[in-house]
């Protein structure tokens, strides 16, 4: 079992480190959970998911037997929707499913004449029409926010790869050049909001995760601890590649005991 000292906080990944194929957990991981819980070590599961509301997460991991809150999930919404209502413009064009709305409360949807035009993954709701849309709104003086930059994602349904937030976000960036603000992981405005829900300083904290790229660079560029899991995204290529060195490399998050 292991640990890195001096941890008082905890930030995790969600696919591939808590659970697989959407909804399956990752053996151990509740009970990995569970000792935090314990322990009263704060923690955030940090997902760049824009397909589910938090909400819909906590639901799904209670059904997988995870003790949660869903103000314990942290998505890339929540840092959009904190930059539009701090702007005081609120008017947004919401390119995301229906069912991660509510996690946009106090924004106001506008199509017509918006502030912003927010970036989800809307799958097969990105039509020529929506993007046309989002082009004219962008080059007419919108802000543009992307909730990630991820360029694909294993669909669970049909276990294969397609298209993501990343590729339509780098599409409208070339057709308006205007480059988006990007919010999700692994951006650093992503993981201060983390830190700061916990309360704490960044070198408190440790960020778990399967991906080298979103996971540990992100976190650590902010001063964070960070521990690899060799989960679905992990990659020994891009470890070695990396120059950000996790302080831990462990095989599941069931190996790490605070």
């Amino acid at each position: 079992m292991h640990w890195v000292p001096g941890v008082e906080g905890v930030l995790v990944d969600l696919d591939g480190t808590l659970v697989v194929h959407g909804t399956e957990a990752v053996p151990g991981a509740a009970a990995f959970l569970a000792r935090l819980r314990g322990r009263s070590v704060p923690f955030r599961v940090c997902s760049n998911n824009t397909r589910r509301s938090r909400s819909m997460i906590c639901y799904q991991l209670e059904r997988a037997e995870f003790e949660i809150n869903a103000e314990d999930v942290l998505l890339p919404a929540s840092l959009a929707r904190q930059s539009i209502v701090e702007s005081g413009a609120l008017r947004a064009m919401l390119l995301v499913p229906e069912v991660s709305l509510p996690d946009f409360h106090g924004v106001v949807p506008d199509d017509s004449h918006p502030d912003w035009v927010v970036l989800g993954d809307l799958g097969s709701g990105f039509t020529h029409e929506r993007l046309s849309a989002a082009f004219r709104a962008i080059r007419a003086g919108a802000r543009f926010i992307a909730l990630h930059r991820n360029p694909f994602w294993v669909d669970d349904v049909i276990r294969e790869d397609v298209l993501d937030v990343g590729a339509y976000a780098a599409a409208l960036q070339y057709a308006t050049g205007v480059a988006p603000v990007v919010v999700g992981k692994p951006e650093a405005p992503f993981f201060r909001l983390a830190v700061d829900e916990l309360g704490l300083d960044p070198h408190q904290v440790l960020m778990i995760g399967d991906s080298v790229a979103n996971d540990v660079a992100g976190a650590a560029a902010i001063g964070c601890k960070t521990c690899l899991v060799r989960g679905t995204a992990f990659r020994e290529e891009a470890l070695r590649s990396s120059r950000y060195r996790p302080d831990l490399v462990v095989g599941s998050v069931a190996d790490l005991v605070p």
